[in-house]
């Protein structure tokens, strides 16, 4: 299932949901920090707007879709 704007997801365990914001895109240097991954890697990534007003980054192999957008 392709992930687009609109979509609502939660993680793999359910803690957190949110509204994507962001279509997915490739990750950037600035993000490994976030990953904990190395200089180079590259990684298929979401930006989530969570209840709590923050902006969280998902890897797409993290999130659910729990309902789609039109």
């Amino acid at each position: 299932m392709k992930l687009k704007v609109g979509d609502i997801v939660t993680d793999d365990f359910y803690e957190d949901i949110g509204l994507i914001v962001g279509g997915p895109r490739l990750s950037k240097d600035c993000d490994l920090v976030r990953f904990g991954s190395m200089m180079g890697d590259v990684y298929e990534v979401v930006d989530v707007l969570c209840p709590d007003g923050s902006l969280r980054l998902f890897t797409t192999d993290e999130v659910r879709v729990i309902s789609e957008s039109r």
